[in-house]
């Protein structure tokens, strides 16, 4: 009987040793997955945001008044040409940069106008530009938009500030801005887009081009009538179009933007066609008018060539009955 009792004693501290062991695990077992479920759900994992946007700082107003809104804008120009002047002239430094635009200045290859109190139009033979001068930043447009902060073109001119500021005095030496100054007093006609588009090929070719190709709707060649001008709409690019019907040259987009005219054509400086830039101008209405639209005369020409010129509908009918 003793060993039967002892035998049931060690029995029952098993039991009881099993069960503590049992309800441990338990318990680690639902600490383990309270943790797991905290882990899991209130932890907050934040991704970073990506914005495609120009880093700018704030500058303070002694900073900013240092500059001229033109020395602004001659900086605003230069970061944006950087990447050509790199390419074309070999340059490995700002101060070259600087050096190199200062020349071009001087010497008239590039023309820089203002059009109002904080926008410029500057022009070489690639082509023109737009830049504005804005609170923190200088924009610049052409095919596309260029922003920089301020701070950044601290950076990378402010040594050169005073060079660059006696480069500001060839704004007022540049060719546009005579034109401009002649023209200050000129009331801009509400033009019409068949006279916008004479405008801009006399812009482009030149009076005697754009006369020829509107006199001349005979000659038919491969369904195209050769030399001859008509104007249609890109509704694509939301601009209009004249096309003279030679090589890709005679064709010049135009569109109306505010008081200036922007122009685009192949500029036919490469070995062919295809290899050469599409070039892009941007001309003050001011300019045109007071160059092809003053006198009675000139307004007579430029109006009885847009009563003449052909649109698309109408150089397709007249091309049809020439076909038949």
């Amino acid at each position: 009987m003793r060993k039967k009792a002892i035998g049931g004693i060690i029995v029952g501290v098993l039991v009881i040793l099993i069960c503590l062991v049992f309800i441990f695990t338990k318990n680690n077992n639902s600490q383990v997955r309270q943790q797991n479920s905290k882990s899991q759900v209130g932890i907050e994992i934040k991704k970073n945001k990506h914005r495609n946007s120009v880093s700018v700082t704030k500058i303070n107003n002694d900073q900013d008044n240092k500059y001229t809104t033109d020395q602004w804008m001659l900086m605003g120009y230069m970061a944006y040409a950087y990447d050509n002047y790199v390419h074309s002239r070999h340059i490995s430094n700002n101060a070259e940069m600087v050096t190199d635009v200062k020349e071009d200045l001087d010497n008239g290859d590039l023309k820089a106008s203002r059009e109002s109190t904080n926008s410029y139009t500057l022009t070489n033979k690639f082509g023109s530009v737009g830049v504005t001068v804005q609170t923190d930043t200088v924009k610049v447009t052409g095919d596309g938009e260029t922003i920089t902060a301020k701070s950044e073109l601290k950076n990378k001119f402010g040594t050169y500030a005073d060079k660059i500021k006696a480069m500001t005095q060839n704004i007022g030496k540049t060719e546009g801005n005579k034109d401009k100054s002649i023209s200050s007093n000129t009331q801009i006609p509400n033009f019409s887009v068949k006279q916008l588009a004479i405008l801009a090929g006399f812009a482009r070719g030149g009076k005697d081009w754009v006369k020829g190709c509107i006199k001349n709707t005979n000659k038919l060649k491969d369904n195209d009538l050769v030399g001859t001008m008509c104007m249609g709409y890109n509704s694509k690019n939301d601009n209009y179009y004249i096309d003279g019907h030679g090589d890709g040259t005679t064709v010049v987009t135009f569109k109306q933007e505010g008081n200036m005219l922007v122009t685009k054509h192949n500029d036919l400086t490469g070995d062919s066609v295809g290899s050469s830039p599409m070039v892009t101008k941007r001309i003050p209405l001011q300019q045109l008018v007071s160059k092809y639209y003053s006198t009675e005369a000139e307004k007579q020409e430029v109006d009885t060539l847009a009563k003449e010129l052909l649109d698309k509908k109408q150089y397709d009918a007249k091309v049809k009955s020439l076909s038949n």
